[in-house]
């Protein structure tokens, strides 16, 4: 995992996932084993890596400039492929499979469309990001509640519970939220809960950072429903922001699907700027009945 992620730290920002890889890195169907591929060159240095991303049904790559650039390229494809037969077989149908970039990163764009990825291009979430200059003050909670880290692999089973309820989805589980504590560049201090009265979860945000890059970013954030329209968003976002910035970050980003009017509400009213959209486009392996 350190080899892997010395690799993303020399890609580009614009690349997907330089910041918070290490989320997308501890899931369930990633450490199965066969949805994530490295490539080496000759000095065993890592010269490519991929990932198909079940849960986000995306596929992350990272190919660094250099000699061995375009072998990894059509190898990392290949391989690619193969997988998604392999998945259309497992399913019994076939799907479509995506791959994601910046609005502002043709090369990337031009490299999945000479791969094939052509189909049904549409824009998937907004980018923002906040430049930590004037933060507001962290507001104070309601009565009875408490923002503090989360208590470790303990608090594992109680957080993926939360996950679950804030976004509606049953792909968290305690074993994933408990790697992502084990991931190479985990700061416990960067990663938040809020408790109500009664001792349950309420809220969560966990954060990511890369000193060399001076970038933050938040993945994911969320609050438990029945806790809405109580601010404890706003503070879990203003508190992290903090956090970030006295641990010398220079700006944050975070990404937010585009219908979640809700949650680009919320971090627009602490700071955040949209300033990129993320685009999908897709692929199939075989044609669909």
């Amino acid at each position: 995992m350190p080899r892997i992620l010395d690799l993303i730290r020399s890609m580009p920002l614009s690349c997907r996932h330089v910041i918070d890889l290490p989320w997308r890195l501890a899931s369930p169907v990633i450490n199965e084993g066969r949805d994530a591929a490295l490539w080496e060159d000759s000095d065993g240095r890592v010269v490519g890596f991929a990932a198909w991303q079940y849960y986000w049904a995306a596929l992350d790559f990272f190919i660094p400039p250099g000699p061995t650039m375009q072998a990894v390229e059509a190898d990392l494809f290949v391989w690619a492929d193969e997988r998604f037969r392999e998945r259309d077989e497992e399913h019994g149908r076939p799907l479509p499979y995506w791959v994601e970039f910046r609005d502002d990163d043709q090369e990337r764009r031009q490299l999945v469309e000479a791969h094939g990825f052509l189909a049904n291009e549409y824009v998937c979430s907004v980018f923002l990001q906040h430049s930590l200059i004037d933060l507001a003050p962290v507001p104070a909670l309601p009565d009875g509640f408490l923002l503090r880290s989360l208590a470790g692999e303990q608090e594992a089973t109680a957080y993926a519970e939360l996950h679950r309820a804030a976004f509606e989805s049953t792909s968290m589980t305690p074993e994933w939220r408990a790697r992502t504590i084990r991931m190479p560049h985990y700061r416990p201090d960067l990663d938040l809960v809020v408790s109500a009265p009664d001792g349950s979860l309420a809220g969560f945000c966990v954060g990511w950072f890369e000193p060399a890059r001076g970038v933050a970013q938040i993945e994911p954030l969320g609050v438990h429903p029945r806790f809405h329209q109580r601010g404890l968003g706003r503070t879990l976002l203003l508190e992290i922001l903090h956090r970030f910035k006295e641990h010398g970050a220079d700006s944050v980003i975070v990404e937010t699907d585009v219908d979640r009017t809700s949650a680009r509400s919320t971090y627009e009213s602490v700071g955040f700027q949209q300033v990129h959209t993320i685009r999908r486009k897709g692929k199939w392996l075989s044609k669909p009945v």
